[in-house]
């Protein structure tokens, strides 16, 4: 299946909002609402999404180690990543730089800037 994305969020609102808008433009959103749960998902699938979206703060693993995990991962290494932040610090930013995401995005967020920064990605 193409188009197929993870959404890793625990908030039900950005959960909603985003997969909304991103099915509007025919994506098929997985969404896992901690990094155990995704990461399970993603040892056990036959089919790997075309991107991950991620929220840093997350309970148990907070979205840094959970990207860490999929870009040290060969199977997963090549999945681009999005990661989601509430907050805007410096820590965080360079924390995901460090973890290998490609885009690291604060909230709120325009949906138009969101939808953007994934065609700009040009995998999904």
């Amino acid at each position: 299946m193409k188009n197929l994305i993870l959404l890793v969020e625990d908030e039900k609102s950005i959960q909603t909002l985003v997969t909304y808008h991103l099915e509007k433009l025919n994506y098929k959103v997985v969404v896992k609402e901690n990094g155990e749960d995704a990461i399970k998902f993603l040892e056990e699938t036959n089919v790997l999404p075309d991107l991950i979206i991620t929220d840093v703060l997350l309970p148990n693993m907070n979205g840094i180690n959970f990207c860490r995990l999929v870009k040290t991962n060969p199977k997963t290494s090549d999945i681009p990543v999005i990661i989601l932040s509430s907050v805007d610090f410096d820590f965080y930013r360079q924390g995901a730089q460090n973890s290998g995401a490609d885009y690291f995005l604060t909230k709120p967020f325009r949906i138009k800037d969101f939808i953007n920064i994934i065609k700009n990605l040009k995998t999904v």
